[in-house]
This record gives C-alpha cells, structure tokens and sequence, in this order.
C-alpha cells in the first residue's frame, strides 16, 4: 500500500468523479477543498476524506482488504476513523469475515428549483455561522466532524444557524464540497427537536447552494427516518442507495 502525495492528489480527480454515491467527498480531497488522504492498493484506489468516509475505485484482491481492514483499526487508534462506501453487494460481502457491521446509507438529490418555504417559529432566528457561532456548536454532526479547522471551514465552507436568544439550536452546514456540488450536514440539539428547525436552516443552505451555482446534495443512514422526513420537507428527493462498512460496534 502506497500513500500518495498531495502534490498528486488532482490526478485522481477523474477516478472520485466516477463514484457514484457520495461522490462530492472523494471530490472534495482530490480537488483540495477538503484534507484527506489517498491510498494506492494492489488492485484499488482508497480516497479517505476527513470526516472518516472512504471511496474505493476498483476491485481490491483479498490482500487489499485485509490491508484495508488493518486501515479501519489503525484509524480508530489515532482518534479517527474509517468507513468504508461500498457501491456493490459483493464488495461489502468481501469483508464479512472481518469484525465489521455492514450498513446501509441512503442518498437524495435536489428535486426543484428553489426549497419549499419553511416558517421558522417565534423567538428564533437565522444567522451565518462565524467564528463565535461555530466555537458554540455543541453536538456531533459539526463542521469540525467533516474540516480540520474552522479557519478552512470559512475560507472554503458555508453554515447557517438557528438561534434562540444568544443560544444555537440547530445549524446545517457544507459538510463536503466539490466543484459542482455541496453536501448539506444538519444537526439540531435534542431540547430543540420537534419544531422543524433542522428542516428551516438546511433550507436556507440548499438555497445559498444553489445560488452558488452548484447541486445540493444529502446522505444519512438507511434508519435514520428523521433526516429523510427534513430531506424530503425541504425538497430534496431519495436517489441512490449503498453499503457501508465500519469497525464492529463493542
């Protein structure tokens, strides 16, 4: 296995083009929006993006997986993690015999031209996330999940974020961005859930998406029915459907 220079990272730009679920995060790294890191197999290309999701170009051998197995253990020891997209049955079917879970993920596109209008409740409101509003974000799905910094979170991303008071509630944000598109990360703090704020701010950021010339795209787990309820209220439409696979839950 062969880890390959950021010099070189664009000259895998046609190989994270041909992904077709997810494809805005291999992007991301082969386009140096993102960090990330690329991988050279005997048989496959791995293009890891910060926040832990990896593409595979290629059929790896048996020696690839196990090589790609080693990968997902030695991420979890520097604090980071890898989940591997898979786009094929059999390709996910290869790792069983290793101590993973096999998932699936669910994949939606924008379906019209603008969002559908969305009445944010009393005492709240929307405000572009700055660098006093992201040191304040308090949960799991942030744009510290998915950029190495807020620095290049600001310089190359966009978020927005509701408010009550002086108090964020719920905020979405460019979790992945390439050249032509932008993939929407939400999060809304459980003692705000219910009153469809998550629904209200990735509206507006499908809004500057699209004023910004590019596609928005939004990925969540096959379970998660609350993200697809928000995906579909603000307008977007389910498209695609892969596996992924990570480290056995213990």
């Amino acid at each position: 296995m062969r880890t390959v220079e950021l010099s070189k990272f664009s000259d895998y730009n046609s190989i994270s083009q041909k992904i077709i679920c997810g494809k805005v995060y291999p992007m991301s790294v082969t386009q140096g929006f993102q960090q990330g890191r690329i991988y050279e197999l005997e048989d496959c290309v791995l293009i890891w993006h910060y926040s832990g999701f990896c593409f595979v170009s290629g059929t790896p051998s048996e020696t690839d997986c196990e090589s790609i197995f080693e990968l997902m253990n030695n991420a979890k020891s520097d604090a980071k993690r890898l989940v591997l997209f898979c786009e094929s049955r059999s390709l996910a079917e290869a790792f069983v015999r290793c101590d993973v879970c096999v998932e699936n993920r669910s994949f939606y596109e924008f379906a019209q031209k603008r969002p559908n209008d969305i009445i944010l409740p009393g005492g709240f409101e929307i405000r572009e996330l700055d660098e006093r509003l992201l040191s304040r974000l308090d949960g799991h799905i942030t744009p510290s999940f998915s950029w190495e910094s807020s620095k290049r979170f600001l310089e190359n991303g966009k978020g927005f974020c509701a408010v009550c008071g002086d108090t964020p509630a719920a905020w979405a944000f460019s979790a992945a961005v390439s050249d032509t598109e932008i993939d929407i990360g939400v999060e809304t703090l459980e003692l705000f859930r219910g009153k469809g704020l998550a629904a209200a701010v990735a509206g507006k950021m499908a809004e500057y998406v699209l004023c910004a010339g590019k596609k928005p795209v939004w990925a969540c787990h096959a379970d998660n029915t609350a993200s697809h309820r928000t995906a579909l209220k603000v307008g977007f439409k389910k498209v695609n459907e892969c596996f992924i696979v990570r480290l056995a839950c213990r």
